[in-house]
């Protein structure tokens, strides 16, 4: 007979109450000889999928339940003995986090007795009632609470028995035996486990310190007396509890009635599946006389009219096919509920677009669920849904950002808030939280810690999230992909842990400010925050996914309170809702589609123009241009760092060139090395090479290189006759795959299936390593062909509209890579103005405003010749060089502010005539809400007061009307508010406080103090006002700051951004400007690269290792440096390596963080 099974153990999942994972745990599980586990997490189920997973893995069986801590009875162990015991855990668990508030549910007896149907019973730690009553010595109190509990369980309530060498540990057990035996109930032996391991105690301390708001020093007996609370083996326990032999035997034969398997199982018929997953779809109301199917036919036959006028024998094959699919599938009503959401944001004018593996689908083009022609894009349906597809499809809905609450509220109403919540995201330690967190605990100075968080660097990317494929265990040098890795990723992730070698190499240089406590401490301070890495911290609502649910939500998964009011969440996420095979919508917010919202709308507002962006031809030179000059700031997917250097080397004259940059600017096919072989062949310089004749048509628009994940699966079909659904297995499988004998076992099938298409072993061996290697770093086509059409849209408008395109791009931060000023710069750059607030012109949000005729002719001018220039300028004929081997060439370059296409690719006339149109009509007047210190409300205030009384006609009757405090009146008047009523802005910062003080609001509540004259004082000169600007909008209305430092820097030699492009390759050069991005992403091997904007633009600088270490304070410090370093100029691309870093003191009064 297997042994005894562990009843009663903690995760991290019970929130800075467990110090291990479940992997760790359930990897101790098995070394103890354990074949099952029960998971009883804190007042939640909030890691049982991830067990689930975990246990499943590594062979052991896992067992759910939860620790609640209840009001009248302490804690209690409840376990789920089958589907029925599930249901209950998630009702009482549901119940009373809803009956509390966030992170303090309102577990009674009475809400578990009502749900205590399927459910085992223990009577909890030390924290329990009937343990406390017999350790405060009152056995009639014990008595009566084991009555109460038996009433509602019976033989299902078990008296808990635990060790930890407590002194009175052995006599309370006893006690609570004699007790279990005097009422005829059962016992069973726990460990009460906290950690996987012994030396889990140091960090469980610390998490218990971190919860309760103490350091160590101060703790005592809020922590747990020692290191007993592991995860033990029945021969250890034993050892003590020996005695209490039929405890042991009860936990087996708990574990042996509990039979529940939560995981969705893909290799089970889908209605099968899981039985939480089981009736999943809510349903959906169809007309009379329809079925769902028959509903969804008829929406498709109509859609299909619409979208093509002539409906090709090629567009009806693939929609009779994918409607068969999706019949079979049972998946109707799936598309039905995706339709209806969309069919509310067209009626509602939110622009909304499916994205994602969708877009392969013709079914959701003529839905217009998606707006990617399936067939002119040669997509491919089995990479998003086959009928042998174990997993539900997915669509990804973008909803412009601004409305995207308005469709959760349509659903929620549609549904029912019993059958509709929002997923989890579930928030885990970062670096500078962790270190912040752990330090205080272990007792460091508050300077101190200070010190130790702000050196640490944000913005890394997790090694573990995008393994390189030298690291991955799943390729050996049989799949490995020739040729050098890439540094990767493309793009900061803000989340993101990053790795353990950030700590000793930014923190030891800190060791001279630590205090004696300090220097001893550091390194466990070290160790417990690098062990702290990936826990979870808390949960939050995840950005997109909602979950709709045939049976009442509580019935199926635990909800508890979010932060947000009146919203619920599910306390599972995205993946674990996947899992679970439960149906979830992921409703997106993007910013870029309220952008492209509201720059339409003006548009049509100020031209009368109804611009319809879907119906725009994709094959405009000049937008192509545009893209090729890497004039991409506030653009959709090509405004990145990355992007910018890949943009010259590519040069996109088309669509579907669009779609490859988007989909190999990703860390995949960064790290995939799929990057450089494809840039190389498309400039001529390596031959365009397919392993056998089958795969050219597959490649050709890729030049032989693997790039999308459809790709690898026309592979498998036409070089190994696989069917589509098989080949889509196999995709999954090799990016899956863990070890070279996962690999081999794929290899058979796929080599013999070429043999039998003709292709010799040899070819069909590489064929096979080549979408092996390529396998996990395939990005989707569908996806970035949704990807590129918004980009096309955004340079569209940028290139034709942009005073219209810039109002919307700073009307929807923070979005992109760039901040306010510098979204500024660039629109100065194209001949659009920033206008200051004005209390007479200003709205709430920023505006274009109508030039006046002088303006509109000097700005006529100056982008007329500006385009002329842009048009005939050719680049220096010169050499260029491979970029040195010590340089992560992927990421070398940001945009320039002022690029100049290559000689080989003139500016089409029609780029000229754009240009010239879009300096000539309108400018963008700042809104009020950039004001500091000035709230929505304020802003909209003063805007009403305006339109309903009339202009304001002086700086003290504006205080008067509004009533504005004294802060956002000074401000007001410091950023150029009250400039036309033709007062000093230093006299008017005088008059605030009188201002304020005689302001009806003020009158009500203080008494009338005289007021006293302004003193003169010197106007503001230029940089002064630039400098305010900064600080109180953030956006400059006049020149760039670095431009009244010019002289001066160029006495030193320091050049302009737009400078670089006239020096050599080689030459040693000096740069300086604002530091506007800045990126440390640990794939990089420790580079760091900067964008520095000064008047001209930006330039782009590469900083090396042992560089960063010298220089890192200045960077940390410092909002604008000068670098010296050696020009790097290779494919069109220009970039600096720095050898130097100093810093610039212009800004002393402006923090880093308003340029960064």
């Amino acid at each position: 007979m297997a042994g005894w099974v562990e009843l009663h153990t903690h995760s991290n999942y019970s929130f800075l109450d467990g110090a291990s994972e479940v992997d760790d745990l359930a990897d101790a599980a098995v070394e103890q000889g354990l074949d099952a586990l029960a998971l009883t997490d804190t007042n939640g189920l909030y890691g049982a999928v991830r067990f689930a997973n975990a246990a499943k893995d590594c062979g052991l069986r896992p067992i759910f339940g939860a620790e609640l801590q209840l009001l009248d009875l302490g804690h209690l162990v409840l376990i789920a003995r089958d589907r029925q015991g599930w249901t209950s855990l998630c009702r009482t668990i549901s119940a009373a986090q809803l009956a509390g508030e966030k992170t303090r549910p309102k577990a009674t007896f009475a809400l578990v007795a009502e749900n205590a149907a399927g459910l085992f019973v223990l009577t909890g730690c030390a924290h329990g009632a009937v343990p406390r009553a017999v350790r405060a010595g009152d056995l009639d109190g014990a008595r009566e609470t084991l009555a109460r509990l038996s009433s509602v369980f019976g033989e299902r309530l078990y008296v808990e028995l635990s060790d930890h060498l407590d002194p009175d540990g052995p006599a309370l057990c006893d006690t609570l035996a004699s007790l279990a035996g005097e009422m005829g109930l059962g016992c069973v032996v726990t460990n009460n486990v906290h950690y996987a391991r012994p030396e889990g105690r140091r960090l469980h301390d610390v998490l218990r310190c971190i919860d309760l708001g103490v350091t160590l020093d101060e703790a005592g007996n809020k922590l747990k007396p020692n290191g007993e609370y592991w995860l033990k083996g029945e021969v250890m326990l034993r050892e003590r509890l020996g005695r209490f032999d039929e405890a042991f035997r009860n936990a087996r034969a708990i574990a042996d009635a509990c039979v529940l398997d939560l995981l969705y199982d893909t290799n089970m018929p889908r209605a099968e599946a899981s039985f939480v997953g089981k009736d999943r779809l809510p349903g959906f109301p169809v007309p009379e006389g329809h079925t769902a199917f028959s509903f969804l036919y008829a929406l498709c036959g109509d859609g299909a009219k619409i979208k093509y006028p002539r409906i090709t024998r090629d567009v009806a094959k693939q929609l009779a096919h994918e409607l068969d699919v999706i019949d079979r599938c049972g998946l109707a009503e799936f598309f039905l509920i995706n339709w209806d959401m969309v069919r509310f944001c067209k009626e509602h004018r939110i622009p909304a677009q499916g994205r994602g593996s969708a877009a392969d689908s013709i079914v959701a083009y003529v839905l217009d669920i998606t707006k990617v022609d399936p067939i002119q894009h040669d997509l491919l349906f089995e990479r998003f849904l086959t009928e042998d597809s174990r997993t539900m499809p997915d669509i990804d809905l973008d909803i412009a950002t601004n409305d995207r609450e308005e469709v959760i509220q349509y659903v929620y109403k549609k549904y029912g808030e019993r059958y509709a919540a929002m997923v989890c995201n579930v928030v885990t330690y970062r670096a500078r939280s962790a270190s912040r967190e752990v330090a205080k605990a272990l007792g460091f100075r508050a300077e101190t810690i200070d010190r130790m968080a702000k050196s640490i660097d944000q913005y890394h990317v997790d090694p573990r999230a995008y393994p390189s494929s030298a690291q991955h265990p799943a390729y050996t040098t049989s799949y490995v992909r020739p040729g050098p890795a890439m540094p990767a990723p493309a793009e900061p992730q803000s989340t993101a842990w990053e790795g353990p070698r950030a700590l000793p190499d930014t923190l030891e240089d800190l060791l001279e400010i630590f205090d004696d406590k300090e220097r001893e401490r550091f390194p466990l301070f070290r160790e417990l925050t690098l062990a702290i890495a990936d826990f979870p911290r808390h949960l939050s609502i995840h950005n997109g996914g909602m979950l709709i649910t045939a049976l009442p939500l509580v019935d199926t998964v635990p909800i508890e309170r979010a932060t947000m009011p009146d919203r619920n969440v599910v306390q599972f996420d995205k993946r674990d809702v996947e899992d679970l095979g439960l149906v979830k919508m992921d409703l997106l917010g993007l910013r870029t589609l309220s952008l492209v919202k509201d720059a339409v709308a003006d548009i049509d507002t100020r031209h009368g123009e109804l611009l319809e962006l879907g119906s725009l031809p994709l094959d405009d030179p000049a937008v192509y241009d545009l893209i090729c000059e890497v004039d991409t700031i506030g653009l959709f997917q090509v405004e990145s760092r990355a992007q910018a250097q890949a943009l010259p080397r590519v040069r996109p004259r088309n669509f579907a060139d669009i779609v490859v940059e988007v989909a190999i600017i990703r860390p995949g096919p960064l790290q995939g090395n799929m990057v450089n072989p494809y840039i190389r062949r498309r400039q001529g310089r390596e031959p365009v090479q397919y392993a056998h004749p089958l795969l050219e048509p597959i490649l050709k628009e890729t030049l032989g290189v693997i790039l999308f994940q459809e790709q690898i699966l026309r592979v498998a079909i036409a070089a190994a006759g696989f069917s589509p659904s098989a080949a889509d297995m196999l995709r999954r499988a090799m990016s899956r795959a863990r070890s070279s004998a996962d690999m081999e076992r794929l290899r058979g099938p796929f080599v013999n299936g070429a043999r039998a298409k003709g292709v010799d072993d040899v070819t069909a061996n590489e064929i096979f390593r080549q979408i092996a290697a390529f396998a996990e770093f395939g990005f989707c086509k569908s996806h970035a062909a949704a990807f590129a059409l918004t980009a096309y849209h955004t340079a569209h408008l940028k290139l034709y509209y942009p005073a219209e395109f810039y109002v919307a791009l700073l009307n929807n931060q923070p979005m992109g890579f760039y901040s306010p000023a510098v979204i500024a710069g660039d629109a100065k750059r194209h001949g659009v103005a920033i206008l200051p607030v004005d209390v007479n012109a200003s709205f709430a949000k920023a505006v274009c405003e109508q030039r006046s005729e002088a303006a509109r002719d000097v700005a006529s001018a100056r982008g007329s010749l500006r385009a002329d220039d842009r048009a005939t300028h050719s680049r220096e004929s010169r050499a260029t060089p491979a970029a040195p081997r010590d340089t992560p060439s992927t990421s070398s370059v940001a945009p320039r502010g002022i690029p100049s296409p290559s000689s080989a690719h003139p500016v089409d006339s029609s780029r000229t005539i754009a240009a010239k149109r879009a300096c000539r009509v309108h400018d963008v007047r700042i809104g009020f809400e950039k004001v500091k210190s000035l709230g929505e409300d304020e802003a909209k205030a003063i805007v009403a007061e305006r339109e309903t009384n009339g202009p304001y006609r002086g700086f003290d009757e504006f205080a008067s009307r509004v009533g504005l405090k004294e802060e956002p009146l000074r401000n007001l008047a410091l950023v150029g508010a009250f400039d036309a009523f033709g007062e000093p802005r230093r006299a008017l910062l005088w008059r605030a406080r009188d201002a304020h003080r005689t302001s009806p609001s003020f009158a009500r509540r203080a008494l009338s103090l005289p007021t006293s004259e302004a003193p003169a004082l010197p106007p503001l000169d230029e940089q002064e006002r630039t400098a305010l600007d900064y600080r109180i909008t953030g956006i400059p209305t006049g020149p760039q700051i670095m431009s009244f430092y010019r002289e001066d820097l160029a006495r030193r030699g320091v050049l302009r951004a737009c400078d670089l492009e006239s020096r050599r390759h080689g030459t040693y050069v000096l740069i300086a400007g604002a530091v506007v991005v800045k990126q440390h992403p640990e794939t990089a091997k420790g580079y760091v690269f900067l964008s520095l904007e000064d008047e001209t633009g930006i330039s782009n600088i590469i900083i090396r290792p042992p560089t960063y270490r010298r220089y890192k304070r200045v960077l940390d410090s410092d909002a604008a440096v000068v670098v010296g370093g050696t020009l790097q100029t290779v494919d069109g691309v220009i970039s600096v390596q720095a050898q130097r870093l100093d810093a610039l003191t212009l800004f002393a009064k402006i923090a880093a963080r308003e340029w960064q």
